[in-house]
This record gives structure tokens, sequence and C-alpha cells, in this order.
């Protein structure tokens, strides 16, 4: 795998090692498509960590957290994307509950798979319980890798994703903050600090923190928010379906206003879509949660790929060019400039959360 010029991988083939049986083709879930596994019903809930901590550490309500502690009671292992210590995000496995933390919080940015697809293979021929966590098309690619093994002891589950937007501008982002903030060795993408509906970008140093921005103002919510920098196949994403291939789907509950009041409590609450008879069976074994039951055909909408328009438009070859020639600074200030505008929205989004009004009015603009 080779990053292109925008730091997204591509598989090359070395040619004088190719013997043209077609493996790679038969493992490609787009150009051989996989088929999905007959589901007898789909089952929805909202969900919530009971343990305070995990839920504040978690993007929205720590199922997931929940799910994966069910894996390792059963004695099996769990695979999730974690930040390494120079802030690249890879997949990896843990066999212990106090591991799993590394997994909690959202990374807005494509995790590098490595070698996790053999090791769930082996994992499986030993008969472990396996969970596995991804984007839809990592899914995807994980079941086309695996081809006709036994997957019974196999979990998946996978994400609501607008898109993987590029390693390369990230770390252009981790070097200008370096540059005007400091060292930090702990970055939140999804920081609950001020509440679950104003949600920030935070930098930690040890329990200190030394950066705080919100979505319109910090530089990488920006880029994110507004297709910035997106990996071109996301616009045209085979991946998100109903139903979709993976045993369990979760996402953020922005609406649980409209759900259940009682889960309205600014922590965060997660949606959870079961696709299997594993992945329900799983979700009712999960302990120390509070759930919901809902109708699945709620949240339909968001489970089918939604067509996003870029909302920034750039001429993405000149910006990926920018991106290796210009330093950071140079780089933001040329193509993401803190404007007079982004700095007022800024100043009124903190009078708002202040004032106590800031939710009233969030919810009158939905």
């Amino acid at each position: 795998m080779k990053a292109d010029t925008s730091g997204f991988l591509y598989p090359e083939v070395d040619t004088k090692l190719c013997i043209e049986c077609g493996a790679c083709t038969l493992a490609c879930p787009i150009i051989t498509k996989i088929k999905k596994e007959a589901t007898n019903d789909i089952h929805a809930y909202i969900m919530q960590n009971l343990n305070e901590t995990i839920r504040k550490e978690s993007t929205s309500g720590g199922a997931f957290s929940s799910i994966a502690e069910t894996i390792i009671d059963m004695g099996g292992v769990v695979f999730g994307a974690a930040f390494s210590s120079d802030f690249v995000v890879r997949h990896t496995y843990v066999e212990t509950k106090e591991e799993l933390a590394i997994f909690r919080n959202s990374k807005y940015v494509q995790s590098e798979i490595g070698c996790t697809f053999q090791e769930v293979k082996k994992f499986l021929k030993d008969d472990r319980w396996v969970c596995y966590s991804g984007t839809p098309c990592q899914i995807h690619g994980l079941f086309g890798y695996l081809g006709n093994i036994n997957k019974n002891r196999l979990i998946t589950v996978d994400l609501v994703c607008h898109c993987v937007p590029s390693p390369l501008i990230f770390r252009k982002y981790v070097d200008y903050q370096k540059k005007h903030v400091g060292t930090f060795d702990n970055l939140v993408f999804r920081d609950k600090k001020l509440g679950y509906s104003y949600s920030t970008m935070a930098l930690y140093r040890g329990k200190e923190c030394t950066y705080r921005n919100g979505s319109e103002s910090d530089l990488w919510f920006r880029a994110f928010l507004h297709g910035f920098c997106d990996r071109e196949s996301c616009s045209s994403c085979k991946a998100q379906e109903w139903p979709r291939h993976s045993d369990i789907t979760i996402w953020d509950c922005f609406v649980v206003r409209k759900i259940d009041k009682d889960f309205d409590d600014n922590l965060g609450t997660t949606s959870v879509v079961t696709w299997s008879d594993k992945g329900l069976s799983l979700i009712q074994r999960c302990k120390n949660v509070k759930k919901n039951k809902v109708p699945a055909t709620i949240f339909r909408h968001k489970i089918e790929r939604e067509h996003f328009d870029d909302l920034m438009i750039v001429n993405k070859e000149q910006m990926y060019y920018d991106a290796h020639i210009l330093d950071s600074d140079a780089f933001f200030k040329k193509y993401l400039p803190i404007s007079t505008k982004i700095k007022v929205r800024r100043i009124l989004r903190i009078l708002l959360f202040k004032s106590g009004f800031y939710n009233i009015v969030k919810r009158i603009i939905r």
C-alpha cells in the first residue's frame, strides 16, 4: 500500500511477483460484490453506557465500549482505530477492557489497516470471538479478504460515515498545532467538556487542556465538515446501504430529544441498528447500559448514503500540490483562513453557551 499525492493509500502491484491468479479481483468488494447474508429482522435502539467516565470519553453514548466489553467477556479480541504516538491513525487489537480506551472517541481521518485482516483470520481459525469495527468500506474489505472462512464468531461493527479526509492534510494540521500550541500528547476530536451539543476539538498535555475550539473555527473540523479533503471515492460510496453487510451499525443520535427526552442529558447517545441474529444477540447481552428499542425505519434515511456536494470548492490538484510545498502556516492561511465572520461565529457560540441559551437556539435552527 502506497500513498498517492493526496496522502491516501492505494494498492500497488509488484508485476514481477504477480502470477495473475485473480485473487485480488475476487477479494475486491467493488469489482466482486459481496453477497449479503439473509436477515430475519432488523432492530434499532438508542443506547447509553451507564459508566459516566466511559460515556464522557466516547464520541456519543459509549455503546461500542459495551459491545467490546461483552466480546472480551466471551474470551474474544476487539479491533478498532487508535492513534499512534505520532498521531497516525492505525487499526490494532486489544484483549483487555482496560485497553479499550484507545478506541474511544472518533478519529476524523482514514486509518491504516496494516496487517489486521490477517490477524482476524488467525483468531477466527483459533476459534476466538472477534469484534472488528471500522468504516463500511473497511468492513466490506474484511469480508472480501476472509472469503469463505467460517465467520460465526466474527462480529462486525460499522459507522454511519460522512467521508474519510486526507491523512496528508491531517499531518499538516498536527504540525500547525505543534507550532502554535506547543507539544501535546492527546488529541480529542469530539471533546465533551462543553457538552455533547457543543463538540470541540481539544488538545491535551497530560490532564491540562492546551487548546479548544468548536466546529465553526477549528481548522480540522472545518476541513472535515465542508468536504475540503475527502477521498474521491467517498462521493460514490457503495458500502453505505440498507441493509448493511455488518452485524451492527452505530452513530450519533443528535435527534434523541425527539425519540426519548429521558436520554437527552447532553452527554451523548448512540443510535444502534442490528442487521443479523449475531448482532441482535450481542446487543441484548450488553451489560451496564441504558437502552430503548425504537422502530428501525426512523433511522433509514441516516443509514443510506446521503449525497454530499463539496461545500468548500477548491482546486484539489493544486491544493494537494501546495500541501507538499508550503509549510503548515502558509497552507492553512491560503485555504482555510480565519475570517472575521468565523471569529464572530465563535464569539456568538461561546456567549450563547455561557448564557445557557445555546441548546435552545440550536434546536430552533434544526
